[in-house]
């Protein structure tokens, strides 16, 4: 029987259950394994914490808890390959995809990120100094590096990753994301069906299996309003789903991820029911590639 690991990490950078950390917890109280057991497969579910959380405490550092997260998000969807299983993860911070990254070894991983930020910050451009504005950058060696080396976190080119539906920009990231070989979609560019799936041939080096992050507030915040940072100009629903199915028919998509949902921003209750057809798709894939 097919087996997929559901992996959720309730942490907005390094502070559980706050923010975004609250989504995850309340995704998998709306369905998320039941979605992702609808087409056969036994889904086994792990929570991701620390053993010890100094973070309210004089001298402790936040961006080090979170390093601390990506380790462990790591090594257990390195478990999970070693399994046989499909890694599926549900997160507060995009962050924690590195650990996914990380943990796949693909010999040549590809990303496909879909965030309607670009993640693209670093220390020296970011406005608020939020870490969870940084991933993507950091994935791509563009900082903090004494803690990714520590973290031991493989970085790939800026050319292995497909960044889509971006478009809410710092000015310095603006910059960043326009002088780098990001394959950047912003969504005017998404105006087919494949259209990201399209982009993943660009991808440099050729990529043996690809890594799909869906922070979902890459949706229109009159979709859903997500977490505290959804803004107007985004996918439709729609949107979104046919390019998550295209990429999952057509595409080596080796793990998923859905990030950044805070549940208090949702006072329609939109995005669970958004999140379980994103996983019934993934459970449907997965089931029909065995």
């Amino acid at each position: 029987m097919t087996e997929i690991r559901l992996l959720a990490v309730p942490y907005e950078v390094g502070a559980l259950r706050m923010g975004v950390g609250r989504g995850p917890e309340r995704l998998l109280e709306a369905g998320a394994e039941e979605a992702l057991a609808g087409h056969g497969a036994r889904v086994s579910l792990e929570l991701i914490a620390l053993e010890e959380d100094h973070r309210d405490q004089s001298g402790a550092s936040e961006a080090q808890a979170a390093f601390q997260l990506i380790g462990l998000v790591s090594a257990s969807v390195r478990r999970a390959i070693e399994d046989g299983a499909f890694p599926v993860l549900l997160s507060g911070s995009c962050l924690f995809g590195l650990g996914v990254v990380m943990g796949l070894g693909e010999l040549a991983p590809g990303v496909v990120w879909f965030d309607t930020h670009g993640d693209f910050n670093t220390p020296e451009s970011t406005i608020d100094g939020y870490l969870d504005g940084m991933p993507l950058a950091i994935l791509t060696g563009g900082g903090w590096r004494t803690l990714v080396n520590q973290a031991g976190i493989r970085t790939v080119p800026e050319s292995a990753v497909v960044l889509a539906g971006a478009h809410d920009f710092d000015p310095l990231e603006r910059l960043r994301v326009d002088s780098s070989a990001v394959h950047h979609l912003p969504p005017p560019a998404i105006d087919s069906d494949d259209a990201v799936a399209r982009a993943v041939d660009a991808i440099d080096p050729a990529a043996t299996g690809l890594y799909l992050h869906l922070d979902l507030d890459v949706l229109d915040s009159e979709a859903a309003r997500v977490n505290i940072y959804s803004v107007p100009g985004g996918l439709t629903v729609a949107q979104l789903f046919s390019q998550v199915r295209s990429l999952l028919d057509t595409r080596q998509v080796r793990a998923v991820s859905l990030t950044a949902y805070d549940p208090e921003c949702d006072t329609e209750d939109h995005v669970p029911t958004i999140a379980r057809t994103l996983l019934e798709a993934v459970a449907e894939r997965v089931t029909r590639g065995t």
